[in-house]
């Protein structure tokens, strides 16, 4: 009876395998003297077939030759099998290998298990590409192809099926003796089956102990950034992106749960495909120009290469990355094909920028009229006479809009097309990527060109080989646009000078003309068209980064992997000044040109071991690593040119020569990793990880260290009673702690290094030698940062709302910071671990899919509050901190950080009004008389200065013991919220980014309203005081230039945006049969912005990703708004 029924199936499986594809496709081969093992392997690579046979049945070890020439596979089978006992037969795509003997053996009925087939769509009906289908409990499954179609055989008739796919609810569907299967899928709003990156692996985010926030990159694809780190603000909570300048390519400051060093860096690690490179603002060898912002160093990456972002943040998280992991770490996966679904996507846009906004500056007869008054209040003549202002009033060809000569409505475009598939062995992805932005600011521009190839291909059952390679050129124009640049030049300079003068640009032509300086001050105001057209500052960078490995397969559960790679760029940096320029004028020209080389080599060997026994699942991974970077630099300059043609290009033909410059740095970082992750019943989860890191950066006693950490989770909707609330659709607690370390202090600090100095002689002559220039400290070693972290993930109704909350403490210890020494040790600073600071606060983030079906709305909302304390600061009160702004004769401690508060500190007096007629006051700071500013008195006799608290009477007199805390520049919170609204083929997206609390120092307004006549300044100060016009804000007219740092100058830098607005729609595919997807889309960007600050915009740094001096902006490059225009098609 059993013979009976296996006859029955082999006679359908027969009937079923007709004439379909497969058995009619032609097959062409050539191969001699190999195995029959290799020729099944050689058909499966060009054909749909799979083989499945016994080897102790089949002899597939027996060699032969074979040349067939457009065959049929029965044909090729038959000769293959010619003079063998060997029979098969064939259904869909599997082709089953035995004995007569077999076939008619009952025990071969166990192995002739129905096949499943099937298809896989979306909620519209469009079928879905690259879904996993496995039976469940084994490694058995398939992916679907570009049909949405899938097969698996030998499925027992009470198997599971398990369909997943990211971004999708995942699907169990018993098979219960069904050859065919079809399910149509639904999105996840919470996405907890996604697969989420996390160090030296991946894992699903419903099995996540640490704090990771997933980016998603379809929304980041009509916002376009020159690098990802840019379009990251508002996306994730507890990460904090500043736009330090408008420039074209600039790199952002970013942070990760606050800052955790005063000297050290606070920039992320960033790791792309797992190599890890430095890329934000404080990147030390990004190269660029002198005088110009640093151009981030990921913008090498092209942002439409990448297929997934994940910010590690906890210390569970982040411990793996060891010293380099203090401020977070954000992986990034570039994308790769899918099998059975190669596709070819090209996308466009064009867009224009224009600055958000210009400073109200006063025209030429205002400027005038102020002019004279403030040489008239301090007893001098007028410099204007009656006709001459009122030919100036009269005569607008005499004044002189800077701003406009300066701001342009200015291009931006890019351009990307990828190639994309594979198969069941093979995966590819190769892209290629062109953008240029041109800046608002003229001479000022940004391009990219990139190209980048992933590949990887399962070589056989024990070994897969692959590459990420990229390349790419980047080309940079920018100018000194902040301080006393192109921006100054613009809002400040004298607007009744003309752009030109009959001998060219109107500048200064000696430092006696009050016309274009402050009086008794000295002060350049460049001309801003002719350091805009007459001076270089270009950037070329030309690079590669890329690796190899090798994954070999030792056991089913046991993987190793070998990884190689590098990153290397090369920089040339050229810097003109020209001779009819201000900055020029005086060395009549001077050009520089410099190259830098940067190497970044990575070996990294890993281990890793899966396995799931019963109701336990363990994964760990284990490893060795070694990164070495070696950095080099040539440069040489000349200044006296005979005429400004050839420019830096020709430094031969310049009257003096510089010295030539050369170095070379070195560092190497050797690793020790594991990590451990258990589950129980897939509810009780557990995970522990750690990291020892050599560095060559620290003292001979502290070159190793150790980071570890542990996490634990529950999954308590998992559990029975939790269920029978019928509350959660998903309840996680979790709680993690551990250390990481950051290393990046700089080079060689902890060694004694020496350098030349001029030493004079008592008869006038000079010798030149060599010196110590730094103290040795052996026992200098790393900034240590220890971090709790507990959460809970919360999703309710069917997982269409869910949040996210975390709250975390993190204490950084064994800060370093620069001591001041005794001069008599010859030396003026100690690099030392000094110091211990703290970051403490909430995360909350709430996702949603409020509305389904044909109208559809889902939103993203993200909150975060940080709260910075120092705790320790080497046994001492404060440090004094800050930037001398020369010319602006600022006390360059302007900031102080106080033990118990938190750094980002202004330290100043506070701004009292307009001292009035009749007034007296006792003030030393400043000049004291009508019309001039005056400033709290608020210490008494014995208060300590050196506290900034004040708790006594005030003393009467306003002096240095007056100042205190006048602001922060650090904001009370942030946060972003995207909502996605979409009906039938429209789409429509907006984002808002807010921050709430942080206060700028604006330096611009300490010259803009500084009523001298020396440069231009607000418009309002028109009403500036006078005997007739006794203002309280505004002083009066005098050339006496007198700045006291005050609160007056500290602004509230909060802000909400409406940072990005895209509106789409998808061509129906009946009407774009030739392409799979048409995409039409308009964006605007950074279009709207709320703020009470005055500068142009409230996202500003002018320091950049400086930790001592953040929140401060002088004249710094505007950031722009953009209306865009873009494409997107798939074939």
């Amino acid at each position: 009876m059993k013979l009976t029924n296996f006859l029955i199936l082999i006679s359908v499986v027969t009937a079923f395998a007709g004439r379909t594809y497969s058995q009619t496709k032609k097959l062409n081969l050539s191969i001699e003297n190999s195995t029959v093992k290799d020729v099944l392997g050689a058909i499966e690579e060009q054909s749909e077939f799979y083989f499945m046979y016994s080897s102790k049945i089949i002899d597939v070890d027996r060699v032969v030759s074979v040349e067939i020439d457009n065959k049929k596979i029965d044909d090729v089978l038959s000769l293959l099998f010619s003079g063998t006992d060997v029979e098969y037969t064939i259904k869909d795509r599997f082709i089953v290998l035995a004995t007569p003997e077999v076939l008619y053996d009952n025990a071969f009925s166990e192995l002739q298990q129905g096949s499943v087939s099937g298809k896989v769509t979306d909620q519209a009906g469009k079928p879905l590409p690259g879904v996993t289908v496995i039976v469940k409990g084994t490694t058995k499954g398939t992916v679907t192809d570009v049909d949405g179609l899938y097969t698996i055989p030998e499925v027992p008739d009470d198997a599971v099926l398990r369909f997943s796919f990211v971004g999708m609810k995942m699907q169990e569907i018993q098979v219960n003796n069904q050859s065919q299967i079809n399910i149509t899928m639904e999105e996840d709003a919470i996405g907890l089956d996604e697969v989420v990156a996390i160090g030296y692996g991946t894992i699903k985010k419903s099995d996540l102990t640490g704090s990771v926030t997933s980016v998603k990159t379809e929304d980041l694809e009509s916002v376009k950034m020159q690098s990802i780190d840019q379009a990251l603000a508002g996306r994730a909570a507890g990460v904090q992106v500043t736009q330090s300048s408008g420039v074209p390519g600039s790199a952002p400051a970013v942070r990760v749960r606050g800052t955790t060093s005063l000297q050290g860096a606070n920039e992320p690690l960033y790791v792309v495909d797992g190599f890890p490179i430095y890329a934000g603002a404080g990147s030390g060898n990004a190269g660029t120009a002198a005088g110009s912002s640093n151009i981030s160093g990921i913008a090498n990456i092209n942002p439409n290469d990448i297929e997934s972002i994940e910010i590690l943040k906890d210390a569970s998280a982040t411990a793996i990355y060891g010293a380099r992991a203090a401020n977070g770490v954000i992986l990034i996966t570039t994308k790769s094909g899918t099998a059975g679904n190669d596709k070819i996507s090209f996308s466009a846009n064009y867009g224009f920028q224009s600055v958000t906004k210009k400073m109200d500056v006063m025209d030429a007869y205002q400027y005038a009229v102020l002019k004279n008054e403030a040489y008239t209040n301090e007893g001098s003549a007028p410099v204007y006479s009656s006709s001459e202002l009122e030919e100036i009033k009269n005569n607008p060809e005499l004044g002189t809009n800077w701003q406009e000569e300066v701001f342009q409505v200015a291009p931006t475009q890019e351009y990307n097309i990828s190639f994309t598939g594979g198969d069941r062995k093979t995966n590819y992805a190769i892209t290629g990527g062109y953008t240029k932005q041109d800046g608002i600011i003229k001479s000022t521009d940004f391009e990219r060109f990139s190209s980048r190839i992933n590949l990887s291909r399962q070589m056989n059952n024990w070994l897969k080989a692959g590459t990420h390679i990229s390349v790419f050129r980047i080309f940079s124009n920018q100018q000194n646009v902040d301080g006393l640049g192109v921006v100054n030049g613009a809002t400040q300079f004298s607007p009744i000078l003309p752009v030109y003068s009959g001998q060219g640009y109107s500048f200064l032509p000696s430092s006696s003309a009050s016309e274009y300086t402050l009086v008794n001050d000295g002060i350049i105001i460049n001309n801003p068209v002719a350091t805009m057209n007459e001076v270089v500052r270009q950037t070329q960078r030309n690079g590669i980064l890329g690796d190899m490995f090798l994954e070999i397969k030792i056991t089913p559960n046991l993987t190793a992997k070998i990884k190689g790679g590098a990153d290397i760029s090369n920089v040339k940096n050229d810097t003109y000044l020209a001779s009819n320029t201000n900055e020029g004028q005086g060395s009549n020209g001077n050009g520089t040109i410099r190259y830098n080389l940067n190497q970044n080599w990575l070996n990294e060997n890993t281990i890793s071991y899966l396995n799931v026994f019963g109701e336990h699942s363990v994964s760990a991974v284990a490893g060795v690593t070694y990164q070495e970077n070696i950095f080099e630099y040539v440069s040489g300059s000349s200044q006296g040119f005979t005429n400004d043609i050839l420019q830096e290009n020709n430094l031969q033909g310049a009257e003096t020569y510089n010295s030539p410059q050369s170095g070379k740095t070195r560092w190497g970082l050797i690793s020790y990793l594991a990590r451990v992750n258990y589950s129980y019943r897939g509810k009780y989860l557990a995970s522990i990880a750690g990291r020892t890191d050599g560095s060559s950066r620290f003292g001979e006693n502290n070159k190793y260290a150790f980071f570890p950490s542990g996490s634990l989770a529950w999954r308590a909707s998992e559990e029975e009673f939790i269920r029978d609330l019928n509350l959660f659709s998903y309840l996680k607690l979790r709680a993690s702690f551990g250390y990481t370390g950051n290393q990046e202090i700089g080079l060689y600090n902890s060694l004694p290094t020496t350098g030349t100095q001029t030493y004079t002689f008592g008869d006038g002559s000079l010798a030149t030698g060599v010196s110590p220039n730094k103290i040795a400290n052996a026992d200098l070693q790393w900034e240590k940062t220890a971090q709790f972290d507990a959460g809970i993930d919360v999703a309710f109704f069917d997982n269409r709302l869910g949040f996210t909350l975390d709250y975390y403490y993190k204490k950084t210890t064994e800060m370093l910071y620069s001591e001041q020494v005794p001069y008599t040790t010859g030396f003026t600073t100690y690099l030392n671990n000094i110091g211990s600071m703290q970051n403490q606060g909430f995360e909350l983030e709430i996702r949603g899919d409020i509305l389904k079906g044909e109208l559809k709305w889902n939103t993203d909302f993200n909150f975060s509050f940080n709260r910075n304390k120092v705790l320790s600061l080497a046994g001492v009160l404060y440090k004094d901190v800050g930037v001398n702004q020369g010319h602006l004769k600022i006390d360059p401690w302007s900031r102080r950080i106080f033990v118990g508060e938190s750094i980002g500190s202004f330290f100043g007096w506070q701004f009292d009004g307009i001292i009035q007629e009749g007034e007296t006051i006792d003030q030393t700071i400043s000049q004291v008389g009508p019309g001039r500013r005056k400033y709290k008195d608020v210490s008494s006799e014995d208060d300590n200065p050196d506290d900034g608290k004040y708790t006594g009477a005030p003393d009467g007199v306003i002096d240095n013991a007056d100042r205190q805390v006048i602001g922060n520049a650090l904001p009370d919170f942030i946060g972003g919220m995207n909502n996605n609204f979409s009906y039938k083929n429209f789409k429509l997206s907006v984002f808002l980014q807010w921050s709430v609390g942080n206060d700028i120092l604006n330096f611009d307004k300490t010259q803009l309203t500084l009523p001298t006549g020396g440069q231009n300044v607000y418009a309002a100060m028109v009403n500036r005081w006078t005997p007739q016009n006794p203002s309280n804000e505004f002083p009066l007219a005098s050339t006496n230039r007198q700045i006291v740092f005050n609160d007056y100058y500290i602004e509230d830098g909060s802000y909400l945006k409406i940072k990005n607005i895209v509106f789409g729609y998808t061509f129906p595919k009946n009407m774009v049969k030739f392409v799979d997807r048409l995409y039409l889309y308009s964006s605007l960007n950074n279009f709207i912005t709320f703020t009470n600050y005055t500068g142009f915009d409230p996202e500003v740094s002018l320091h950049g990703a400086s930790n001592l001096t953040m929140g401060e902006d002088y004249s710094t490059y505007p950031q722009s708004k953009t209306v865009m225009f873009g494409v997107q098609i798939d074939f």
